[in-house]
């Protein structure tokens, strides 16, 4: 199940980009806390500690037991966003939630036991590698796994076949006959060119112009030197 951690929030008087911007060269993630019984309110909270928050195994569904000014919020982090280069955290939502109401998840798919599929041959191909659960807080699950023993050529795993994986209580918020993954035949080097083919896919070749591949728009310079 989720994970806990505790992290420590300031309440942050200042907007606007210029302040966010001074937070960030101090170290500081800009956020803001709204949700469950609280009022929403902007926040600070130190970058190191936030991504080590979110670095355990219960990953962005670790539950965040965020203290500010005194009072502590059971919490998530929600669109952490960060900066496209350098990875730095940018902005965070922390949204409380209430610990006997359920929730949406992304939990990951942890697929075992791929080389007890029947036929060596089979090519396992994933589909979704997450599913979006409902579920209390408490009871997030840190990933379901997903045993491929046994499958053969031509099977198919579907998100209702993870049902029984499900923490008591807990339902998909996903279309249950939507596929998981799919154990494919081999295809080989003929049928690949004919799947290019029907695509329309083929090979670049370079394109020569002139006797001797020079455009005829190229200028060629004259020779130096005198007659």
């Amino acid at each position: 199940m989720s994970n806990q951690v505790q992290l420590h929030a300031e309440t942050r008087l200042q907007h606007g980009k210029g302040a966010s911007g001074r937070l960030r060269k101090q170290g500081k993630v800009p956020g803001i806390l709204y949700g469950y019984r609280v009022e929403p309110q902007a926040v600070t909270v130190d970058a190191l500690a936030l991504l080590a928050s979110l670095r355990t195994e219960a990953g962005a569904n670790v539950l965040i037991r965020l203290e500010v000014e005194g009072d502590t919020h059971l919490t998530v982090a929600r669109d952490l966003t960060r900066h496209p280069v350098r990875g730095d955290a940018l902005h965070v939502d922390f949204i409380a939630v209430d610990k006997d109401s359920q929730i949406s998840v992304e939990v990951p798919i942890h697929f075992v036991d791929e080389e007890e599929t029947v036929d060596d041959q089979g090519v396992v191909n994933v589909i979704l590698y997450t599913v979006t659960l409902l579920a209390k807080p408490l009871e997030v699950p840190n990933y379901l796994e997903l045993s491929l023993a046994g499958l053969e050529i031509g099977d198919v795993r579907r998100v209702e076949d993870l049902r029984e994986l499900l923490p008591e209580g807990a339902e998909f918020d996903i279309d249950p006959e939507r596929t998981v993954v799919t154990i494919n035949a081999p295809v080989s080097e003929a049928e690949l060119e004919a799947l290019e083919e029907s695509a329309g896919i083929e090979e670049d070749e370079p394109e020569l112009v002139g006797d001797e591949g020079v455009a005829p728009d190229d200028e060629v310079p004259a020779a130096d030197g005198g007659a």
